[in-house]
């Protein structure tokens, strides 16, 4: 398993209503099985991974694509803003 840490500017509730339980009880903190990626962690969140997926922050570099994720990552997810 790893664990990485989980930061969301916004508020967890401007990208998720349907978070278990037992998720939200550990944040900021999410452990996931070994070889999980970005896309693994939105789906723990019920976050689409398609063209609405969040800005992905990991360790201080911004990712689009689904990248994998290592023990102690610290994830910053961003909600892009479109419009003028």
């Amino acid at each position: 398993m790893i664990t990485v840490e989980v930061r969301f500017f916004g508020g967890l509730h401007l990208f998720t209503r349907r978070v278990r339980a037992e998720v939200e009880r550990t944040l900021p903190v999410v452990t996931l099985p070994v070889g999980a990626t970005v896309d693994d962690l939105l789906d723990l969140f019920d976050i689409p991974t398609g063209q609405d997926r969040p800005l992905v922050v990991i360790n201080r570099f911004y990712h689009r694509d689904n990248v994998p994720l290592a023990d102690g990552d610290q994830v910053q997810l961003m909600k892009t803003v479109v419009g003028g």
